[in-house]
């Protein structure tokens, strides 16, 4: 049992050193660390108030949070993507790099605006009130979006799956192989040919596997035999 235990230990510990010498995990520390020491430099400077080569300073302060910043969440983007690739396949890691990558540059921009001097409480409630009459305006894409993201996560069903989804919504039932999982659409190569549906309607959907029609063994049709028919002599035919 000790001997198990220390063989998992020293796969974690090789497991942690391979992600430590990464070179995108590198960058992540050290544009982090120059972008949230950028703003303590520019408090101790004296921010906007500062006078003379202290505003030179307060400003490449400013520039060093905002460049810096993007690139560590670019980095960090990454770096998540590359390890949820290597487990849970292609689509969560572009997904989940999106999601980080967007997040990120709008902490970033933020932080940057509030050292500008910007008033972020009027700033906030203008995007709370833009960003509500978009998403009245896009429901329904954004239901899709977020539909996807489930499936892409809970993984009810894969890439290469035969499957079989029954749902009043998507207007009946329907059987084929999942081709793609996108954040809008789940392609399905049906009988009929390839079907692209709606990612809010194949989460509410009844799904099931089902063996793949390509992969069952077709059943031997039997050979029959032809009888020979023995040949009729030339002195037989002119009787």
């Amino acid at each position: 049992m000790n001997s198990h235990n220390h063989l998992d230990a020293q796969a974690a510990l090789a497991g942690a050193r391979a992600v430590v010498r990464r070179v995108d995990f590198r960058r992540v520390v050290l544009f982090g660390v120059i972008a949230l020491a950028a703003p303590g430099v520019y408090y101790y400077l004296g921010g906007l108030a500062a006078r003379g080569g202290q505003r030179i300073g307060v400003f490449v302060s400013i520039g060093a949070c905002f460049v810096f910043g993007l690139l560590a969440v670019r980095s960090a983007a990454n770096e998540v993507a590359r390890m949820v690739r290597a487990r849970g396949g292609v689509a969560p890691a572009n997904v989940l790099r999106w999601i980080i990558t967007l997040v990120g540059y709008l902490i970033v921009v933020i932080e940057v605006i509030t050292l500008l001097g910007v008033p972020v409480d009027r700033l906030l409630v203008s995007t709370a009130v833009t960003g509500v009459i978009v998403g009245i305006a896009a429901q329904q894409s954004m239901g899709n979006a977020f539909a996807g993201l489930v499936l892409l996560f809970s993984r009810p069903f894969v890439v290469g799956d035969y499957i079989t989804l029954r749902s009043g919504a998507l207007g009946g039932q329907y059987d084929g192989e999942v081709t793609a999982i996108t954040l809008m659409y789940t392609r399905l190569a049906t009988e009929d040919g390839p079907i692209s549906l709606p990612n809010s309607g194949v989460l509410a959907a009844a799904s099931g596997p089902r063996p793949n029609p390509k992969d069952t063994p077709k059943p031997a049709v039997p050979v029959t035999r032809l009888r020979r028919v023995p040949a009729v002599s030339k002195g037989r035919r002119a009787r």
